[in-house]
């Protein structure tokens, strides 16, 4: 058995939800990022592609509201997948940005070793973004 032959420079991010309108709102006007695609899936949904850096976020709006929550709280409330990092260089102005759009804010920004500040807030559905800044 071979290691993972990779073909691009990133690993794409699903999220489930049945919150269109808060969800892409979230995402393209507060994080700014560029809606590529919307891709229906008939029986199940629709897939919004939006373009981050060299890979994508993928929101997938369900037709009909999902059979089950999820686990929303801080990285030790469940395992699993909790939390996604967006790398950035402009984290003060997109915390300030958040603030005044009352995004949840988990961690205000602190520096976790020298050169690096990370802060941690929450998209509309509960899940958690680390925003890191390397100087």
């Amino acid at each position: 058995m071979g290691k993972i032959n990779l073909t691009t420079n990133s690993i794409d991010v699903g999220i489930v939800t049945h919150n269109e309108p808060t969800m892409l709102d979230f995402y393209i006007n507060t994080l700014g990022l560029t809606k590529e695609a919307e891709i229906p899936f008939p029986g199940l949904g629709t897939l919004n592609k939006l373009n981050y850096a060299d890979g994508y976020i993928k929101i997938l709006v369900l037709n009909e509201e999902p059979k089950h929550k999820n686990h929303i709280g801080d990285f030790n409330t469940a395992p699993g997948i909790r939390y996604i990092t967006i790398n950035l260089s402009n984290l003060s102005d997109l915390v300030d940005e958040c603030k005044s759009k009352n995004i949840k804010i988990i961690n205000e920004p602190i520096e976790i070793r020298p050169g690096v500040k990370v802060a941690v807030i929450q998209d509309p559905d509960g899940n958690l973004i680390e925003l890191m800044q390397a100087s």
